[in-house]
């Protein structure tokens, strides 16, 4: 029993030095965004920007020691008011592709990942939950993959027109773990 409890001392001893010198260091990290007030109008509209996570704290901390992006999800508030039900959809890409704002909706839908699709109301505003947030999701492994990187571009617009919604307000919270 002296031998077993010394061998689980040695052990211990052991593990604690790797983790004092950061040998063995792995955490989950939560890196969240939030956007708000974003029009979609119009017949060929869509809403796009770069989406950048380098400068956030958490992501600057542990960048290089990302292992897995575990999830992706969100909390959405989307208005309709064009008083004729439709989809909501989002489309990523890498930060090096060619579209951007510029781009044609019809380029974008084929050359963009789709990685969201909502219905909206007639009229109104919609609302999506975390946990509801991951049934609408499409294509998660591209999502995740492109998250891991830090940088991609993202593009918001209906299945349908006419278009005139707002989206309110969504936040993104991507969970990854990270470790040495």
């Amino acid at each position: 029993m002296k031998k077993l409890t010394h061998r689980f001392g040695l052990i211990g001893a052991t593990l604690t030095s790797l983790l004092l010198v950061g040998c063995i260091l792995s955490g989950t990290f939560v890196v969240s965004m939030l956007f708000k007030d974003f029009p979609v109008a119009g017949s060929d509209d869509f809403y796009y920007f770069d989406v950048d996570v380098t400068s956030d704290d958490v992501w600057t901390d542990h960048k290089d020691n990302i292992k897995d992006i575990d999830n992706v999800g969100f909390e959405l508030w989307v208005t309709n008011e064009s008083g004729v039900a439709n989809t909501y959809n989002c489309y990523v890409a890498p930060i090096t592709s060619a579209l951007d704002s510029l781009s044609s909706k019809s380029e974008v839908v084929a050359g963009a990942t789709k990685v969201l699709d909502i219905p909206l109301a007639a009229t109104g505003q919609t609302f999506v939950g975390y946990a509801d947030s991951f049934s609408h999701l499409t294509n998660l492994e591209t999502l995740k993959a492109l998250a891991e990187g830090g940088q991609f571009k993202f593009f918001a617009m209906s299945a349908a027109t006419p278009t005139d919604f707002t989206v309110d307000s969504i936040l993104v919270v991507v969970t990854l773990t990270a470790g040495t």
